[in-house]
């Protein structure tokens, strides 16, 4: 028995807000893995990922390498754009 309702597509906002949280957790990873190699340390690395602890400093004033420093904001506009895909989902399945 198929459902009424045709099935609606995923919203562009989804994909581009996965794809902005997949390059910054790339470019966390890389640029981290620079200290201490890829998973030496990882539970303070991980923290840094989206907030400047501490540790995160610390590490970014030791690490001298070609790759840019790491700052969160494709993971902050990675997670907007993902929210505002699941309100669009949420307002298509709006009665």
């Amino acid at each position: 028995m198929a459902p009424d309702d045709p099935k609606t597509s995923t919203p562009p906002a989804i994909y581009l807000g996965l794809a902005f949280c997949l390059v910054s957790v790339v470019w966390w990873f890389v640029y981290y893995a620079q200290y201490g190699g890829a998973f030496g340390l990882l539970g303070l690395k991980l923290a840094c990922i989206g907030f400047a602890t501490p540790e995160c400093a610390f590490f970014q004033a030791n690490i001298r390498g070609a790759i840019p420093r790491y700052v969160p904001v494709l993971w902050y506009a990675g997670m907007v754009t993902l929210a505002f895909g699941v309100f669009q989902i949420w307002r298509q399945r709006q009665p």
